[in-house]
C-alpha cells in the first residue's frame, strides 16, 4: 500500500508539471497464442510458423527480468497477457520474480492451459484471473474464438477449477456480430454466474485495420446489446458489471465511446520482444518503435510522438481505451459502486 501511495504521488506530480508517465504495466509475454480469434494479431491460423516467430523474438526469462525492474519504479499494477501467456515454460517463473517487486498482478488468459498450471501456487501471486470468455455457449464460442467444441469443453472444465481452487477470476468478453444473442436475451449472464464468475467487464470489438472485414454489430443490433446489458445491471447485483454505465450509454446515443483525450499512454504495454509502439501499435511504423532493453521509461515518454494521442479517436468502441480516457470521476464513481457491492455480498 505504502508503495502504491508513493508512486501515485510521483505520477500526480508528473501530471502538475505537464510530465506523462506510465502508470499500468501491461506485458505482452509472448508472440505465440493457441486460439484463432479473428479479431486479434496473435489469431494467426499458421501455428508452426508462429511458434517459430516466438521462439525467435520472444524476450527470454532474464531479458522479461531486467523489462520488469524498469517499470516497476513507475507502475502500481502489472497485467500479463499474450499472446497466451501460459503457453511460456517459464510463466509462473516470471509470476513470482513480478510479485518479489510488490507489483500486484492481473493474468489475462484464454484459460485453455489452466489445468497444466499449480493452480494453488498461481493464487498466491495473482489478484484476479481474466477470462478471454467471448461467449457462454459452445456454438458461437468457437466460432469468434476459431477453435473446437473439444476445446470449448476443456475451457469449461478449466474455469470450473479456478473455483474449485478458489481463484478470483471474472470474465471478459469481446461482443462480435456472431454473438450479440446472449447479451440481447440476458442468457449470458446467468450462464456466467453458473460458471462462477461473480463479476464481468465487456467491449464491443475494435475492428482491425490490416484485414477486409468487420466483425463488429450494425448499429441497431448493438444498441439493444447495450439496453439489454443496462437494464440487466439495474435489476441485478451479480455479475457485477466491471465497466461503467456510461460506456454504454455513449454507444446508444453516438454510436462510439467519447473521450476528450486517448488515456493509452497511463500504460506501458510490452510487446513480447521488448518494444513499445508510441503512441501505441496503430502507429506501427520503424520511427514509432523503442526498445525497453535500451531505453529507458523516462525516454520512451518523452519521445514526441506521444502528442498524437492527443487528438487521435480513433478507437470507437474499444472498452479499455475508452476507460483509460475517461475523467477521474468515472473511475472513482465506478470504483465505488463496486465497493459498495462487494460489502454487500
Amino acid at each position: 500500500m505504502l508503495r502504491t501511495i508513493k508512486l501515485l504521488g510521483n505520477w500526480s506530480a508528473n501530471q502538475v508539471v505537464g510530465r506523462r508517465r506510465p502508470l499500468i504495466a501491461v506485458f505482452s509475454l509472448t508472440n505465440y497464442c493457441n486460439f484463432f480469434c479473428p479479431m486479434c494479431p496473435f489469431g494467426d491460423h499458421d501455428k508452426v510458423n508462429q511458434a517459430k516467430f516466438a521462439k525467435k523474438h520472444d524476450l527470454t526469462t532474464d531479458q522479461w527480468k531486467l523489462i520488469f525492474d524498469k517499470v516497476s519504479k513507475y507502475c502500481i499494477w502489472a497485467i500479463i497477457e499474450g499472446g497466451e501467456p501460459t503457453s511460456r515454460h517459464d510463466f509462473m517463473d516470471l509470476v513470482r520474480y513480478i510479485y518479489t517487486l510488490k507489483l500486484p498482478i492481473t493474468l489475462i488468459t484464454n484459460c485453455s492451459l489452466l489445468h497444466r498450471i499449480d493452480l494453488n501456487e498461481l493464487k498466491k501471486y495473482v489478484k484476479f484471473v481474466i477470462c478471454s470468455i467471448d461467449s457462454v455457449f459452445e456454438e458461437s464460442y468457437c466460432k469468434v474464438r476459431g477453435v473446437s467444441p473439444r476445446m470449448y469443453r476443456q475451457v469449461m472444465d478449466n474455469l470450473h477449477l479456478l473455483t474449485e481452487y478458489k481463484v478470483p477470476h471474472y470474465f471478459n468478453s469481446v461482443i462480435t456480430k456472431y454473438n450479440t444473442k446472449e447479451f440481447i436475451d440476458q442468457s449470458y449472464f446467468d450462464k456466467a454466474l453458473q460458471l462462477g464468475s461473480n463479476a464481468v467487464s465487456f467491449t464491443f470489438v475494435e475492428d482491425r485495420s490490416d484485414v477486409g472485414y468487420s466483425l463488429l454489430p450494425d448499429r441497431q443490433t448493438m444498441v439493444k446489446v447495450c439496453e439489454s446489458i443496462l437494464d440487466y445491471g439495474k435489476k441485478h447485483s451479480s455479475p457485477q458489471i466491471m465497466i461503467p454505465t456510461q460506456y454504454f450509454e455513449q454507444i446508444i446515443e453516438h454510436g462510439r465511446g467519447i473521450f476528450d483525450e486517448c488515456g493509452v499512454w497511463k500504460s506501458v504495454f510490452v510487446n513480447g520482444d521488448g518494444t513499445v509502439l508510441v503512441p501505441c501499435w496503430k502507429f506501427n511504423s520503424p520511427q514509432n518503435i523503442y526498445n525497453l532493453l535500451d531505453q529507458s521509461i523516462e525516454e520512451i515518454w518523452s519521445a514526441p510522438q506521444w502528442d498524437i494521442d492527443r487528438t487521435c479517436h480513433d478507437c470507437k468502441v474499444l472498452g479499455c481505451i475508452w476507460y483509460s480516457s475517461q475523467p477521474t470521476t468515472t473511475f472513482a464513481k465506478n470504483y465505488m459502486h463496486g465497493l459498495s457491492k462487494m460489502i454487500l455480498q
